[in-house]
């Protein structure tokens, strides 16, 4: 994708191997069980990522992959052997934007992971970024919260009872946490969708992305745990703390622990 390397505007230039080591770095410093990505590319990209991780010495024999609306920012997932998932696609979430029905431009990647309760499902979220050229939606407010709101109907239709259903949501929401886009994934009227679960790093921020263009830290990433799990707000969240993390992307990884023996993690590939 178009980039800047070295100082220079790159069009259509792939991720340098230098920012590759240091996404693949951070993975397998927190070495996840589960980890969730987003912004991937294409499956070639995916496998590319599985087999140098291999090579490194962190193995994931489960992986999905899923292409919705926007061909150069894929979701993708990579999990460890012994671990029974169940791959879901939503690739076609519509919305109505300005009287036309389109669609969540990243979809959304289910994953069902089955355990000794019967099973939860993790759902991974790339929403619009602020970026736009349309002056009738100035920083992609309105696409994001109706991308947003999409992605929560589908998961209200999947968990019609929403205080006994087991699920997290993650990902890269690309607003804040008093954004339209946020809140709807955290209640819709008086019913709980997600409780959002605090992570932190070392230094007990909780920023997860850097806006070099603006200096700008901000919170866009993150989990959201169902009430099903029972004081889903107990959850233990973490942000990874690295002083190199901005040669490998402009997101942090964050992951918490779901049980003694199940990590969970995000981490933007871009």
């Amino acid at each position: 994708m178009d980039r800047i390397v070295a100082g220079k505007w790159r069009p259509d230039y792939p991720k340098p191997e230098s920012e590759k080591q240091v996404v693949r770095a951070s993975i397998i410093e927190a070495d996840p069980d589960i980890l969730a990505l987003q912004e991937i590319g294409s499956l070639e990209h995916l496998e590319e990522l599985r087999r140098d991780l291999a090579s490194e010495g962190l193995v994931y024999d489960g992986f999905a992959w899923m292409e919705a609306h926007d061909p150069d920012r894929c979701l993708a997932a990579l999990w460890k052997k012994g671990i029974d998932i169940e791959v879901r696609e939503h690739p076609n979430l519509p919305i109505r934007y300005f009287g036309k029905v389109e669609f969540v431009k990243r979809g959304m990647l289910e994953l069902r992971v089955e355990d000794s309760k019967g099973g939860w499902s993790l759902y991974n979220l790339h929403l619009k970024s602020k970026y736009t050229t349309l002056k009738s939606d100035p920083l992609s407010t309105k696409r994001r919260t109706l991308e947003s709101r999409s992605a929560r109907d589908r998961i209200i239709e999947l968990n019609p009872q929403l205080s006994e259903s087991r699920f997290i949501i993650t990902g890269d929401l690309n607003d804040s946490p008093a954004s339209a886009a946020f809140r709807a994934l955290n209640k819709r009227g008086d019913r709980i969708i997600g409780v959002p679960i605090r992570c932190v790093d070392a230094n007990g921020s909780t920023w997860t992305h850097y806006y070099k263009k603006e200096d700008l830290y901000g919170r866009i990433d993150y989990f959201l745990a169902s009430l099903g799990w029972r004081l889903p707000e107990s959850f233990e969240g973490s942000i990874l703390t690295r002083t190199d993390f901005y040669r490998g992307s402009d997101h942090r990884l964050i992951w918490i622990d779901v049980s003694s023996d199940a990590l969970l993690l995000e981490q933007d590939a871009n």
